[in-house]
């Protein structure tokens, strides 16, 4: 009996198994409906949290929690808490179906759909809409009132036979909406140019403009949120610009203009509760250079203290003179220069920023002193204390940005500005790395020369310079770096109060320095992350804090380089010891943030199998709860799973890379493999990708799920031989899954990579056979071209890309020519005998589109099965917003990957190509 039992029991097992449903792979088709996890939010109480949930095509949905209830707000994004904790606000879209109709009725972009404004009131719960809103504004304290404003509406046409004589004006502006959080009350203000909250909540500044067919008169006005009064400050025919209130809303600011000129020359005005605004810098300022004024294209804010408004200066707009012209008889040229500091493309690119370009400057409140801080040389300046501070960080950079595109370097001379003043002290010269203190009584930087942290008193009798780190037997500079430029430090984690120590990151832990070099350097962590090989670093919970406290614990990430695992830990910096585990998990953790009046976080945690969904807990990790689970249909789909292999490279290197395998992956199988790299990705191992379509790579959950394993090796480089580096790292990992797994199908393997990538896989097919396909996005193929070459995205030259940078060659084209070409696809086109398909869009702004061009015509005509995409109008990676280019490369990639590595038959587009006269009617697929 108890035999027959047993029988009975496994055969029932049996055909349970046999029943339950088999999971199915991903489509393409299937895309559409995955959902990300976006802008995640807390109350400051820690009692609400919300969420966006958006589909990669179609409507999303803004979720609440709170008291272990779900709320669901369709189409709401944009959320934010009011500071009391009583209410949420948001955007509410336009259905998609709305707006892609309007697309289709080729409706005029002003006159699109409108978004609307939703509040929820926790007391009531009650929900409140407006439509048309074009935007919101809260404060950071006392949101009694949420201030928006909506579209205008027409103005009814007056008939009368008065109006039939008047010209009719548009009235400029929107509709301001005041709505009070308690009572539901609104309030409502026309012809509104814009509008600004107090920080700390207790004002509304707001300028409305009246047109007439002579005069555009502009007023601005105060709202009292404490007793909903409203108060007019300043009225004026001209226009007001930038009406700012300082942080308890008591003082305020504004530009002022009576030109009616399009080139029009401001003035700066100032008041307060008490006292009328009136104008405090205008072009005959004292200390203000020579024809500048106060400039719009600034910023204007106060100190948090009220006793400092900063704003920006520039050289007073000149009217243009009339144009007699045609345009047929203009010139129109470049003129390039040898000695321009910018090569013309970069000048070009920049040509608007630098026509708005404005100069810091300052005015003390209590002393009426105006100073100018920035000039024509710094012009670049930083305050510090929340703009408090006496003095900021400033920089020149001119000295250097002619070398900076061959060298790569961000070098600058960098100078202590007095806010009194105006005086600029120099206190390093050609520095990358350099950072005030807080408190501004302390320069640091990085010197690459000796890979050392250097400090510098900024007290004017103190010009001593302290060495921080030379004499620590610890490396604070890039361990792996292997481009041929001097490595980047780790960084600096923050300081402690009043400027006393700075906490300065080695490649694992934190050491705690005195910058006047009296007291030795301690780690704080006791090395406890070299001797776990396991990188700290700190987690800033508190965004307002200027420094790192040292007598409460602190929160510290944490990723252990063996296993990949990540988690947390606590630590005190007041004290050398280990520091506290709090959790550690083979998941990428990511996205902590902190309720600001209590001791609750949310983060997100993920793996190859787990989306990124988002938890809950105390500072100890405690009490832990999901609240999210966004794509629940993934338990339909047959997944990936990976693991972390390793393996000596052909130099000898200990090499690490990840293998993803199907969820019901059979060691007895054949796979198909797929290769991808970039440089190294290891550390990525609990990175979850979801499934959605194609900006330029393939995507691992996809294939893997389709059958295929997917193999992703770390590379590191030799400088000079980028390819054979390649070669070295990733055709080495390859042969050891061959020889170590047989159900690595030999002769169905893949290569696919994208820019650097991309080139690594041009290089491989001409010095191996060992892959049966492969694919290059925006692959440079001849070096010795692309060298002399423009990145059009930034107008910069591409020299030092391959002197210093990722190309690595380590000298320029005339001094290492056989380098260049050595490592250039295109001059070993015969030896290619791997089908090829390129993706290289024409409006590629990172590598030139030619490049790809070369390659692909030297293929073709030595006979060899190549293809090339170029999505029209498609920069380096194709856009988000691209949804059928997306769709399409990845029906492609998936298609060339499945005739060459699966053996499915051809489709028409790689068998007879697809005509020009039919581009948009036939996709061949």
């Amino acid at each position: 009996m108890r035999t027959i039992g047993i029988i009975l029991i496994v055969f029932f097992s049996i055909k349970i198994y046999a029943q339950e449903p088999s999971k199915r792979p991903l489509q393409i088709d299937d895309f559409a409906g995955w959902k990300t996890l976006v802008n995640t939010l807390i109350s400051n109480n820690g009692k609400y949290i919300s969420f966006e949930l958006n589909p990669e095509r179609g409507d999303g949905n803004l979720i609440l929690k709170h008291n272990n209830k779900s709320d669901t707000i369709p189409r709401g994004n944009h959320a934010e808490f009011g500071p009391e904790n009583d209410y949420l606000v948001f955007q509410i879209k336009q259905p998609d179906d709305t707006i892609r109709k309007a697309k289709r009725d080729k409706v005029q972009k002003d006159k699109m759909p409108k978004d609307s404004i939703g509040i929820l009131v926790f007391n009531q719960y009650r929900l409140v809409k407006f439509p048309k809103v074009k935007s919101f504004q809260i404060p950071e304290e006392k949101g009694y009132w949420v201030a928006f404003t909506t579209e205008s509406e027409p103005a009814k046409k007056d008939t009368t036979e008065k109006a039939k004589n008047k010209k009719a004006h548009k009235q400029p502006g929107d509709n301001l909406v005041l709505f009070e959080i308690q009572s539901a009350d609104t309030i409502v203000y026309p012809n509104v140019t814009e509008y600004n909250y107090s920080k700390k909540g207790d004002a509304i500044y707001f300028v409305q403009q009246y047109k007439d067919s002579v005069n555009t008169r502009s007023v601005l006005n105060v709202f009292d949120t404490r007793n909903g009064s409203k108060k007019v400050l300043f009225a004026s025919e001209g226009w007001i610009e930038m009406a700012t209130p300082g942080e308890s809303g008591s003082k305020y600011a504004f530009l002022f203009s009576q030109d009616t000129i399009k080139e029009k020359v401001y003035a700066l005005y100032f008041g307060t509760s008490e006292i009328s605004a009136e104008k405090i810098v205008d072009g005959y300022t004292q200390g203000i250079p020579v024809g500048w004024t106060p400039s719009n294209n600034g910023r204007i804010y106060f100190s948090e203290d009220g006793l400092k408004l900063y704003f920006g200066t520039a050289e007073s707009p000149e009217p243009e003179p009339k144009d007699t012209l045609l345009d047929e008889d203009k010139p129109k040229l470049d003129i390039w220069n040898w000695k321009d500091l910018e090569l013309q493309p970069q000048q070009k690119l920049e040509a608007d920023k630098e026509n708005k370009r404005t100069y810091l400057a300052v005015y003390h409140v209590d002393l009426k002193r105006f100073i100018q801080l920035a000039d024509l040389n710094v012009k670049q300046v930083f305050t510090i204390q929340k703009g408090n501070g006496n003095a900021g960080l400033g920089y020149d950079e001119t000295p250097y940005l002619r070398a900076s595109n061959w060298t790569g370097k961000s070098d600058r001379d960098f100078y202590l500005v007095d806010f009194k003043s105006g005086i600029k002290r120099q206190m390093v010269t050609e520095k990358s790395y350099v950072r005030l203190s807080p408190d501004g009584k302390y320069i640091i930087w990085y010197e690459p020369a000796d890979s050392s942290y250097y400090s510098k008193s900024t007290d004017i009798n103190d010009l001593e310079t302290h060495s921080l780190t030379k004499v620590i037997p610890v490396n604070f500079y890039d361990e792996e770096n292997d481009r041929p430029m001097d490595p980047s430090p780790y960084g600096i984690a923050g300081w402690s109060e009043d400027d006393r120590f700075v906490y300065i990151y080695d490649r694992y832990d934190i050491w705690k320095i005195d910058p006047s070099g009296v007291r030795v350097p301690v780690c704080v962590t006791k090395a406890f992350g070299r001797r776990n090989s396991t990188r700290l670093r700190y987690i800033k919970l508190d965004r307002d804090l200027e420094y790192i406290p040292s007598n409460e614990p602190i929160l510290l990430s944490a990723i252990d380089e063996r296993t990949m695992s990540q988690g947390f830990f606590s630590a005190r910096l007041n004290t050398v010891k280990d520091p506290e585990l709090l959790m550690m998990d083979k998941y990428w953790f990511d996205g902590v943030n902190k309720a600001k009046e209590a001791d609750k976080i949310i983060w997100t945690k993920q793996s190859v199998s787990e989306f990124p969904n988002l938890w809950s807990s105390n500072l100890k990790f405690d009490n832990q709860e999901k609240l999210s689970n966004a794509n629940p249909q993934q338990k339909e789909f047959n997944w990936a799973t990976a693991e972390l292999v390793k393996w000596n490279s052909f130099s000898g290197e200990e090499l690490k890379g990840i293998l993803y395998k199907p969820e019901n992956f059979d060691p007895n199988k054949k796979y198909p493999m797929l290769v991808y790299f970039y440089e190294r990705n290891s550390e990525y191992l609990y990175r979850h990708q979801y499934p959605y379509p194609s900006h330029s790579t393939i995507n691992k959950t996809f294939y893997a799920s389709n059958g295929y394993l997917v193999f992703v090796p770390d590379i590191t480089y030799k400088v000079g031989y980028p390819g054979q580096s390649a070669f070295n790292a990733i055709v080495s990992g390859t042969q050891y899954l061959i020889d170590k797994y047989s159900f690595v199908d030999k002769n169905k393997i893949g290569l696919q990579g994208q820019s650097w990538g991309g080139y690594q896989t041009a290089y491989l097919v001409t010095q191996t056979d060992i892959y049966a396909a492969a694919m290059a996005g925006a692959p440079v193929s001849n070096m010795t071209s692309a060298y002399g070459g423009i990145r059009w995205g930034t107008g910069l030259s591409r020299m030092f890309q391959y002197e210093h940078t990722q190309s690595r060659i380590g000298g320029t084209l005339w001094e290492k020519p056989l380098l260049y070409i050595e490592n250039s696809p295109l001059f070993y086109a015969p030896k290619v005998n791997t089908p090829l398909l390129i993706m290289h869009n024409d409006e590629d702004t990172a590598v030139p589109w030619y490049q790809g061009i070369e390659f692909f015509v030297a293929l073709r005509r030595l006979n060899k099965p190549v293809w090339m995409l170029s999505y029209n109008g498609e920069l380096h990676n194709l856009r988000s917003s691209s949804w059928a280019d997306r769709v399409d490369l990845s029906k492609r990639m998936f298609q060339f990957f499945n005739h060459y590595l699966k053996g499915k038959p051809a489709p028409e587009w790689m068998e007879k190509g697809v005509p020009a006269t039919e581009k948009g009617e036939n996709l061949g697929y």
